[in-house]
């Protein structure tokens, strides 16, 4: 055999093999698209579990990242209270796994703000503050921000964060964290002003609102509510919440 010629199948081996590789990587992002597809699918039905697993299986940044935001929602409107410390474990820790594949993703950088939110609530607010989750919260929020400017739900999560902080710190809370009432109802005008049509939205700001002072703000709570009410309902996890909003306004209104 010629140099030319074995030199001709050197190539040839090394291009079969790169076909080979591209090929497998394909069918690989095709599989873990499908995967995806079918837990956002799953999700929308209201299926959370299943919708939660198939998007962890799908892995890499987005697939873990869906997977915290499904099993953070499902743990905080539908999991019975005893499995629901357990569950906000299990999402920090797949938050934190999609951090490592990708820390330039706004959406993991909200999912590791969300996870770490929810769990803060789980074990009271006050406690989370003194391990100091507060901190890591708004650490990923800000990433998140730094990222994606016009981030609705980054936005959404900073004015809870001075929410949560003013009603369950009060002036420490302002003086260490910096928390501040006027925060909230900027965030939340941002987070309205680039998704006006998010049902979550409205209705965490009449959530927030009325937890920092209920007679003050009961006006514009009511406004929100009836916005979020006037909103489709697409999915299974909308339809949670427009019963929320009904039952939130309900309270307003004395019924």
């Amino acid at each position: 055999m010629t140099c030319y010629h074995a030199a001709m199948r050197s190539i040839l081996v090394v291009t079969a093999i790169m076909a080979l590789f591209f090929s497998a990587a394909t069918i690989a992002r095709a599989d873990n698209g499908d995967l995806l597809s079918q837990a956002r699918n799953l999700f929308a039905a209201g299926d959370y579990l299943p919708a939660a697993e198939k998007a962890r299986a799908a892995g890499g940044a987005e697939g873990l990242a869906l997977a915290t935001q499904i099993t953070c929602y499902y743990g905080r409107y539908l999991a019975p209270e005893e499995e629901r410390l357990a569950l906000f474990e299990n999402a920090i820790e797949m938050a934190a796994a999609a951090l490592e594949f990708n820390p330039n993703s706004a959406f993991v950088q909200v999912q590791n703000a969300h996870a770490l939110g929810r769990y803060s609530q789980q074990i009271g607010v006050v406690d989370a503050i003194s391990e100091g989750l507060a901190g890591r919260v708004r650490e990923h929020i800000d990433a998140a921000l730094a990222l994606e400017a016009d981030n609705s739900a980054a936005h959404m999560l900073l004015a809870n964060w001075h929410a949560a902080i003013i009603n369950n710190s009060g002036f420490i809370g302002r003086m260490v964290y910096g928390a501040e009432e006027d925060e909230v109802f900027a965030h939340y005008a941002e987070a309205i002003r680039v998704s006006p049509e998010i049902l979550q939205i409205r209705i965490e700001f009449a959530r927030a609102i009325l937890e920092l002072d209920a007679g003050d703000n009961a006006a514009l709570a009511r406004e929100q509510l009836e916005v979020a009410l006037a909103l489709p309902t697409e999915t299974a996890f909308d339809g949670i919440l427009r019963s929320e909003a009904t039952a939130l306004l309900n309270g307003l209104n004395g019924d």
